[in-house]
């Protein structure tokens, strides 16, 4: 109960109008999934009036909170490009016998909710029903046949503007192809989805979802039923880079299930990643290594597991004729108010790990905990930090052992970073090469 319906509450007492503590009717519950859709932020914070414990929605999730029936104002907190936590607010009457879907959209960096309505779907059909947050995504049609039957002849569930949603609707239950295509022409295929079972009495709702560079897909659809998952193109491809860090530091050639004439990446040099390339996606994709030209000679030759709408860095490193590798995803997506870090530790020479720190300039590096901790070879996933300019020092975890550092860098708002480490010019040093948005 909020405070507008205790206030009435306690006027209509105090009159003696009615008796409020006698013969009451609990309200109504309500269910309500929130969705966060919005890929310029990170976490979104979702709260009711003022809950002391509010919602967290990590972008592409989603939560079911229940409610009383009443009329509630809603807050959406985040980053806004200032690095200023800002607080969206709207106000909705929430109905009995009725649930709600808000869909928390990035419209030039600021939250818009989109808000669905729908009933109890009938215990014999399944129901549907779509929102489209724009994002640059243009207006498309909604199709869901039967699992090989494809869309030729078949009629649009419904159509989306951009933004825009579509109503609940009802259909028969069972298993479908849901396919989007571009509005008013079936056959500009945006996405095809993998078979998904609509259940009787069941409801699900789609919302399509800007990746914003996440992924190599323009967008995904989340698909919210008693749980939410995250569908991706089926063609939606697979990149891959390579980033050499040989001990040796020489170049190297790089191929695909030895197909060397020409490699995927010929003479690869080190310390600078090459451009992506699509790869087929494979639970064991062979990948080769060898020196240029060289093809009789594998220094690596494994596999690696790829997925559809990935985008992936590999690198090697090791002594020649011996190289390991690790992959790791890439991530392209651009937040609001943080820039992103992460860190690749192929200084193999020390067998501690390696703490990577940031430091105000000229500021004591023994004085700080390091950011991100890597027993080489590894990769860390991006930390978000406060856009500043700081010195980077790498320092022998648990000691204070500096091995490089200060190095200058700036990290700006929607920065996306990478420090490589490799092996100094001796066993008490270490040097680091800055990538993508680092200069």
């Amino acid at each position: 109960m909020n405070l507008r319906q205790l206030a009435s509450c306690g006027l209509v007492c105090a009159l003696g109008l009615v008796g409020c503590d006698q013969g009451r009717q609990s309200p109504l519950r309500v269910n309500v999934n929130v969705i966060n859709a919005a890929p310029g932020f990170a976490d979104l914070t979702f709260r009711r009036e003022r809950e002391p414990e509010p919602l967290v929605l990590p972008f592409k999730t989603a939560q079911e909170p229940n409610y009383d029936a009443d009329t509630y104002d809603f807050n959406v907190t985040g980053l806004d490009a200032s690095t200023v936590e800002q607080t969206w607010q709207f106000t909705r009457t929430l109905v009995g016998d009725t649930r709600y879907v808000f869909v928390l959209t990035d419209v030039a960096g600021a939250v818009v909710p989109i808000v669905l309505e729908h009933g109890q779907a009938p215990s014999t059909d399944a129901q549907i029903l779509a929102a489209h947050p724009g994002g640059g995504l243009p207006a498309m049609d909604l199709y869901l046949e039967r699992p090989g039957v494809g869309i030729g002849g078949a009629t649009a569930r419904g159509s989306l503007a951009s933004p825009g949603q579509f109503a609940a609707r009802t259909l028969p239950s069972g298993d479908y192809e849901l396919r989007l295509t571009a509005a008013g022409n079936p056959a500009a295929v945006l996405f095809t989805s993998p078979t998904i079972n609509l259940a009787a009495g069941s409801t699900t709702t789609f919302v399509v979802t800007p990746e914003a560079g996440e992924t190599t897909a323009p967008f995904s659809m989340q698909l919210v039923q008693s749980a939410s998952q995250v569908l991706f193109d089926l063609n939606a491809p697979t990149e891959l880079r390579v980033l050499n860090a040989a001990t040796d530091r020489q170049p190297r050639d790089f191929a695909i299930n030895r197909e060397f004439a020409p490699p995927l990446f010929p003479a690869a040099p080190f310390g600078s990643p090459t451009s992506h390339a699509v790869v087929p996606a494979s639970s064991a994709l062979p990948i080769n290594v060898t020196p240029p030209g060289n093809p009789g000679v594998l220094e690596l030759d494994q596999t690696l597991a790829t997925f559809v709408a990935l985008r992936y860095t590999v690198f090697f490193t090791g002594d020649a004729g011996t190289l390991s590798h690790l992959s790791t995803i890439d991530d392209h997506r651009r937040i609001y108010g943080v820039a992103k870090l992460r860190f690749f530790n192929t200084a193999l020479q020390f067998t501690e790990s390696v703490e990577l720190l940031l430091v105000p300039p000229g500021g004591a590096p023994d004085q700080f905990t390091g950011q991100i901790t890597l027993l080489a070879p590894n990769a860390s996933g991006h930390t978000l930090l406060a856009p500043d300019t700081y010195d980077l020092y790498l320092r022998r975890v648990g000691t204070n052992d500096i091995l490089s550092g200060p190095t200058p860098v700036t990290l700006d708002e929607r920065g996306i970073y990478t420090v490589l480490a490799v092996n100094g010019p001796n066993n008490t040093t270490a040097e680091v090469v800055l990538l993508d948005d680092l200069p």
